[in-house]
């Protein structure tokens, strides 16, 4: 019976934890799926453009910026 009862904690124990890796990556996945929505590739390129030129008025050395249009 003591046997049995152990085998029956290590399976509860082991699936315990296979579920919360899984809720976890879900929850990860979700998240970024999210953050992806509120920052669109076309405002990182402006965020970067903003930066060329703010270097450009702080007159710090600035690599000629090639369009990529």
């Amino acid at each position: 019976m003591r046997s049995t009862s152990k085998t029956f904690s290590l399976k509860v124990g082991t699936l315990s934890f296979v579920l919360a890796v899984c809720l976890g990556a879900t929850a990860i996945h979700a998240w970024q799926a999210r953050e992806a929505e509120e920052t669109p590739a076309a405002a990182a390129d402006g965020y970067i453009w903003a930066l060329h030129n703010s270097a450009h008025l702080d007159n710090l050395p600035v690599q000629p910026a090639e369009d990529s249009n």
